[in-house]
């Protein structure tokens, strides 16, 4: 029983409606109003001049009074031009988000006082009077039709220009307005078709006009459908009525009237048809309600989808910075410079992640959304991305508040440590970019990073000059390939036995107009960061094939160069297939090119790097690992991977004279490689003794400072010219 009272509660539109659904119909009211006042306004223009063309015209030029002709012929036409008018641009300027404009309060007003001004012409109306073939009833229906007419005219005149005024001087919106301008319309629509379609129901006409005003209403003006029931049917049985309506009073049995000497019969067979219409009429009308409320619905998940994030139920970040950019523009003075912009970074979350699983993870990020809502709650806030919240909000209690948050995330799991680092930048202008600004803040967070006991810092000066030199590098990496800017400078490999010259590593090296020669480390995070790192290693690897190709067009003795691939160059680029054209460019020897490849770099997607590692040893390139030992996968990387060296990391030389630890994994290492049939070569060699411990265990080849620091291409040359560097026969 309850579920069929639900349905019929549902059907008949009883059942309560949320905001955005009642807004989002009353905003459809209000377009279909517009288009109603435009075709009135055409209407009743075409009857104007169609009026004047006819009858007033021809009558004045017969010496009729021109004001008596133009009130007789067409005052209604003006009335309803009026109505038209005003309900066109009232519904036209409408906008629940702005205040009006100068020029459209002042048409606004002006054509609601117009409005109201005009039903003073009701009292030049030549009212309907009893006559022969017009009984004292059929008059006083026709009569109150009139006046209401009127009446209602003056009510939508009075609502607009009260609109007008409030919005304009006050800024505010007048909701019942809007529903009494509409209303008023609909009441005016119902009465012009009785009073049509009555006054001219023996003569033709019929009930034509009724039958539109009603479907005009019906349709194109959506109430709840109980409502729409009671217009309709107090219309339809209200018509009805007073068309059997006649001196003697109601005749329902006899069904026929006596009408300038005719029997009239006025139901008959048309009955049925008149029911049928008003049945089919409801129908629609209940249709069209629950499909605009099936489209409010949609428009709201759509509209939530793109103002909320899905799994924490905060703003999401495009809507959030849309919404900062919106209080920014309403602040002032002091309140503009007390507020920050704060960007939050979980610490460690990922561990969380791997070892919980994503469902306790995700639990976790929507537990940190609660507790950021409940302590900014004054101020808006939002998920920016994974483990990465943003706020916008007054400094008054921030730390606090910070600390509160943090104590929270701690204490959330007593086996993972976690925490918080909070960067925040102070708004300084009232035209401040809102996603620059929150780069900074996180800019910020970054540098705290790995700082378990500091959750918060604030972008000052040195870090905006950093962060600035970030934003060069980001925007000029074009400029700095095409120009020229980047550069590879060689650092020198050598035998271990003979410490001839037997190779180089291009390392790339930015000089820059500006700020000179950049290190590595400060563009080269930056570039894999913004995914623009292939950029750099393709710019590097055709400067090699250049500086090769010189070498042998000038004669000179020329070693083999190792290059560096990282995992975004396989991601962002055909990596093997840009070495392959730049070599083929160039016409380079395949043996004078070592392809090297980072540890870390073959962790995961294991068969694509697979296909694409074979296919570089396919090709003719010594496949080379470097920074063996520094990451957490050593032996399964040799074991899946067949490379022709191994370079082992720098950091198994830390206190080799003082640690026999480290000799003897040393020492394992290169037997180890030795017995799977790879070369080894050692980086980051600075003293004669781990030199010459590295020969005495076997390592084929050395690298590091006691060789030589990177160099550009002419110092090289200037130090092989000087004997400084013998480069040896024996290239491998």
């Amino acid at each position: 029983m309850k579920k069929i009272l639900n349905f019929f509660s549902n059907i008949l539109g009883f059942n309560k409606l949320t905001k955005y659904e009642n807004d989002y119909l009353h905003d459809a009211n209000i377009r279909s109003s517009s288009y109603m006042g435009f075709i009135v306004v055409l209407l009743e223009a075409w009857m104007l001049i169609r009026q004047g063309y006819s009858k007033i015209f021809p009558k004045a030029q017969a010496g009729g009074d021109l004001f008596e002709l133009i009130i007789k012929y067409t005052s209604k036409y003006w009335l309803f031009l009026l109505i038209g008018l005003g309900l066109m641009l009232f519904c036209l300027f409408y906008n629940r988000e702005k205040k009006l404009t100068k020029g459209k309060f002042i048409s606004l007003l002006v054509v609601g006082i117009l409005s109201m001004a005009y039903t003073s012409v009701l009292s030049l109306e030549t009212f309907t009077k009893t006559s022969g073939t017009i009984t004292p009833i059929m008059a006083g229906i026709m009569n109150t039709m009139l006046v209401s007419i009127y009446v209602l005219l003056f009510v939508i005149g009075a609502s607009i220009t009260a609109y007008a005024l409030v919005n304009y001087l006050k800024n505010k919106r007048i909701v019942i307005l809007e529903h009494l301008a509409i209303i008023a319309f609909t009441l005016i629509c119902l009465a012009f078709g009785i009073y049509v379609s009555y006054s001219d129901f023996w003569g033709g006409k019929e009930i034509i006009c009724f039958l539109t005003m009603v479907i005009y209403v019906g349709c194109l003006l959506i109430y709840r459908p109980y409502i729409t029931i009671i217009i309709l049917a107090v219309s339809f049985t209200g018509f009805y009525y007073i068309l059997l309506t006649y001196e003697g009073g109601l005749t329902f049995a006899d069904q026929e009237i006596m009408i300038n000497g005719v029997l009239r019969n006025i139901i008959s067979g048309d009955s049925v048809n008149y029911v049928t219409f008003f049945i089919s009429l409801t129908t629609i009308c209940f249709a069209i309600y629950h499909g605009r409320l099936n489209e409010a619905r949609k428009s709201k998940a759509l509209e939530k989808s793109a103002q909320e994030d899905e799994l924490t139920g905060l703003y999401n970040y495009s809507y959030f910075v849309e919404l900062v950019q919106n209080k920014i523009k309403n602040l002032e003075g002091d309140n503009l410079y007390d507020n920050v912009f704060i960007f939050i970074d979980i610490h460690n979350f990922k561990a969380f992640n791997d070892q919980r699983g994503f469902e306790e993870g995700n639990k976790f990020l929507i537990g940190v959304g609660s507790k950021v809502a409940e302590l900014f709650s004054d101020s808006l806030y939002a998920r920016q991305a994974d483990d990465h919240f943003v706020v916008f909000t007054n400094q008054n209690g921030l730390i606090d508040k910070l600390k509160v948050l943090n104590e929270y995330v701690k204490t959330y799991d007593h086996e993972i440590l976690l925490s918080i680092n909070a960067g925040a930048y102070h708004l300084i202008s009232g035209s401040e970019d809102v996603r620059r600004s929150f780069d900074r803040a996180r800019y910020a967070t970054h540098l705290i990073k790995n700082r378990f006991e500091t959750i918060f810092i604030e972008y000052d000066k040195s870090m905006s000059d950093a962060y600035h030199k970030r934003l060069y590098i980001i925007n000029n990496i074009d400029n700095a390939v095409e120009n020229g800017w980047i550069v590879p400078f060689y650092q020198p490999v050598v035998w271990s036995d003979t410490k001839e010259l037997c190779g180089c590593e291009a390392l790339a090296r930015w000089i820059d107009p500006i700020y000179g020669q950049l290190a590595p480390y400060e563009f080269i995070p930056v570039l894999e960061e913004y995914r623009l790192i292939h950029k750099l290693d393709r710019s590097i690897i055709e400067s090699v094939c250049r500086d090769i190709r010189d070498s042998i067009d000038n004669n000179r003795k020329t070693v083999p160069v190792s290059i560096n691939f990282s995992r975004l160059d396989f991601e962002l680029m055909d990596a093997v297939g840009t070495l392959e054209s730049l070599v083929k460019k160039y016409n380079i020897p395949k043996e004078l090119i070592h392809v090297e490849v980072t540890e870390s770099a073959l962790i995961d997607n294991f068969s694509e790097l697979n296909k694409m590692m074979n296919k570089i040893k396919e090709l003719g390139y010594s496949l080379w690992l470097d920074d063996f030992g520094s990451g957490y996968s050593s032996l399964n990387v040799l074991k899946d991977y067949e490379f022709d060296v191994i370079k082992i990391d720098m950091r198994f030389l830390s206190n080799l004279e003082e640690s026999e630890k480290s000799k003897t994994l040393i020492d394992c290492i290169i037997k180890m490689a030795d017995r799977i049939h790879m070369l080894t070569l050692t980086e980051g060699v600075e003293t004669s003794v781990q030199a010459e411990f590295l020969n005495s265990v076997g390592c084929s080849r050395l690298q590091g400072y006691l060789f030589g620091k990177p160099i550009s291409k002419d110092a090289l040359y200037k130090r092989i010219d000087n004997k400084e560097l013998i480069v040896s026969n024996k290239i491998l």
